[in-house]
């Protein structure tokens, strides 16, 4: 579908620390991929994405990706159950604290696993905790960005909140995506302002990262190019 204007390069900049991103239904788990590549495009670690709802979708990665390379350095895993889910963050977590310097760790629908699980309320409780832990102590340790996500605003989601340092929420607008931090500032904006018809959120995000890659690769060029002398 046309546009009348191309994106703007605009995303939220992260910070270290747990960020919790709530998403319009409408809109998926595609806005905080978006998020997970243009931090592996930034830097020279690794991101690791964990999805809690049995959802998480390779192809859509790629999709998104403005280059195969870049899909190298991202690891994918998911648990079927919520002591799965658990014991996968729990060794992330331990896995890291060996390893290269992580740019990013996404964890989707953080507390989904853990909604109706066949187990007791306690140990359901208990096993959320520990997870919540997990991620923060990632983010603790090694100083980056946890992205996460839930699948509702509730009590049983509320500790998940309290270990978020930031609260964004990406808004779908009849002009494109729209991030905002929870206070209800304008964090980014990423749309269109023009008359022209709207692309598909896919496709408008795939212009979004291409634009921050070119961005990324003009600075990584500026690095090596090291300052110029002046004689």
């Amino acid at each position: 579908m046309r546009t009348s204007q191309r994106p703007t390069a605009d995303l939220p900049e992260l910070t270290p620390g747990v960020t919790l991103v709530d998403i319009d239904s409408d809109l998926g788990v595609t806005p905080v991929l978006a998020l997970l590549l243009d931090q592996v495009l930034g830097s020279d670690g690794r991101g690791n994405w964990v999805d809690g709802t049995n959802r998480a979708n390779t192809t859509q990665l790629r999709e998104l990706a403005p280059a195969d390379r870049v899909l190298d350095r991202i690891d994918v895993a998911r648990g079927f159950t919520a002591h799965q889910h658990t014991t996968l963050l729990d060794r992330l977590a331990g896995r890291l604290d060996s390893r290269d310097q992580p740019s990013v760790v996404v964890a989707t629908g953080l507390d989904g696993m853990y909604r109706g699980a066949d187990v007791d309320d306690e140990l359901t409780e208990q096993l959320f905790i520990r997870a919540i832990a997990a991620i923060a102590r990632i983010a603790r340790v090694h100083n980056v960005p946890v992205v996460v996500t839930r699948c509702r605003e509730d009590d049983f989601s509320r500790p998940l909140r309290r270990a978020a340092a930031a609260h964004l929420q990406c808004r779908a607008t009849p002009f494109g995506p729209r991030f905002e931090d929870a206070a209800g500032d304008i964090e980014t904006l990423v749309y269109h302002t023009g008359d022209g018809w709207m692309q598909t959120t896919l496709a408008y995000w795939q212009q979004v990262l291409e634009h921050r890659a070119r961005m990324h690769e003009a600075t990584t060029l500026e690095r090596a190019a090291g300052p110029v002398g002046v004689q």
